[in-house]
């Protein structure tokens, strides 16, 4: 049955590849968008930005709030990941303790 669904679908490999590495593109550029250490950057340079006079001071406020959201959705991604991380390793261990009173 395997082999019968992957010849029928052997025509589809170029669509699932593209769509592959477009969904690798999206996943890349949305590291970067809420990479932490990059948003702390960018912020640097806005700083800088609006010192030397290259950006007026209404847009460094609506460029700073946007990269300030971004920062807030980063930390709260970044905790959210911690949080799955606990769980998931809350449900390891109550997994191999059952399995330990399973065996003994």
């Amino acid at each position: 049955m395997g082999l019968f669904k992957e010849l029928v679908l052997l025509p589809l490999a170029p669509v699932r590849g593209t769509a592959w590495v477009t969904e690798q593109i999206a996943e890349e550029a949305d590291r970067k968008l809420y990479d932490e250490n990059n948003i702390k950057r960018e912020l640097v340079q806005l700083e800088i930005d609006s010192e030397e006079g290259r950006i007026s001071d209404q847009e460094r406020t609506a460029m700073e709030d946007e990269l300030l959201e971004r920062l807030a959705v980063a930390r709260q991604r970044m905790s959210d990941e911690q949080q799955d991380l606990a769980a998931q390793g809350l449900e390891y261990e109550t997994w191999a303790s059952e399995e330990r009173s399973a065996d003994g």
